[in-house]
Formats: structure tokens, sequence, C-alpha cells
């Protein structure tokens, strides 16, 4: 991220920003910082935090409602394999990022998910993934459909007006080198990362 991001001032809006792990990182470049999230408990943990110094919302981003306009979009955490619907969350997306405006996000992986379901699914749910790309996960939050994206899924979301510029594995080590080392082996790692840079 720090390679991509080459603006000095920056309007970032953090899209299901939980608790705010990534809202530090962007208020330490200087940046004006915008927590979008659903959950109320995890806005006020975020205040405890990061006080007023950031403007949050307390809504998803299909209810979203702002005439800002963004220079980062962050949607990390998976956010975009857990919509329900993809089409009109990257429509919206698009609307609220400038020219030039970078994208970061995570996604779970097609090809790390294919395993899993392949060892603990049956037949049906098999098929279903392999049409669709979705499955369920679970978590401490409850049970939701998940679309796992592969490398194609990412480089079609250029069709919204948006241009690729690195995709790298994620989820393989809590050591930081050896994260992105093995970040380049893109179809072992749990997650995908992706950033995209908005033409139009």
């Amino acid at each position: 991220m720090d390679k991509t991001i080459n603006m000095k001032n920056a309007r970032v809006l953090d899209i299901g920003s939980g608790t705010g792990y990534w809202l530090e990182y962007f208020l330490n470049k200087g940046f004006s910082v915008y927590a979008l999230e659903p959950s109320s408990k995890m806005i006020e943990f975020a205040k405890e935090r990061f006080k007023d110094k950031v403007k949050y919302f307390n809504t998803t981003i299909e209810n979203f409602v702002t005439d800002n306009k963004f220079d980062i979009l962050n949607i990390q955490g998976d956010v975009l394999s857990y919509v329900e619907n993809l089409d009109l969350v990257m429509k919206k997306i698009s609307n609220i990022i400038n020219k030039d405006g970078l994208l970061f996000a995570t996604v779970d992986s097609y090809y790390y998910m294919r395993k899993l379901v392949k060892k603990y699914g049956n037949s049906r749910e098999m098929e279903i993934f392999e049409k669709y790309h979705i499955t369920t996960v679970g978590s401490q939050y409850g049970i939701f459909n998940s679309k796992c994206f592969t490398l194609e899924d990412i480089k079609e979301l250029e069709k919204y007006g948006f241009q690729v510029l690195e995709i790298r594995g994620c989820g393989y080590s809590d050591n930081l080198e050896e994260e992105i080392e093995k970040s380049y082996n893109i179809v072992l790692g749990e997650h995908i990362y992706f950033s995209l840079r908005y033409l139009k």
C-alpha cells in the first residue's frame, strides 16, 4: 500500500472498518479518514481509540448516502466477499471515488476455499461452489455466504472503470517478511489482496 499511495492529502473511506484496524494507518499519513461500519458496538470501540479524529457512519455500503467523493477506498477484511449484491456495491463505489482514486481490498480466495469445500462439503455444495464461487463461512458473528474470488473475478472488476494495479495472496504467516515473500504465490493464500485505480 505504501508503494501504491502517491498522494499527500487524501480523503479515505474505510468500508467495513470494524474496530478500526486500518484507521491508524491512514491517520498517520495525515489523511482525512471516514469509517463506515454497520456494527454500532465496533464503532464505539473505534471511537474510544480515535475519538473525533475520524468521522463515523453506522451503516452498510449499500445504504451509505454521501455527497463526498473519496481518494482512497479501503475495503479489507473480505467485505466484498460478504456483500449480497457485488454489482450494486461496485456501481456505488464507482460513484463515490475520485478519478485516479485508489481501492485496496482483500477477498476470500476461490483456490483456498475450493480445497476446503472439496474436503468437508458434499457433492451438491461442490457443484454450487464451482458454478457460483459461493460457500458458507462461519465465525463468532454467525454463518453467512462468501463469494470467493478467482484472479479472473478480480480482473473483471475493471468493467466498473478500474485498472488492476496489483494482486497478491495473503494469509500465509504472522511474520511480515515471510508473508510478503509468499504473497507472489497467489493461489495458495487463504485470501487475495488487490489494489485498483479508478480511471474515469
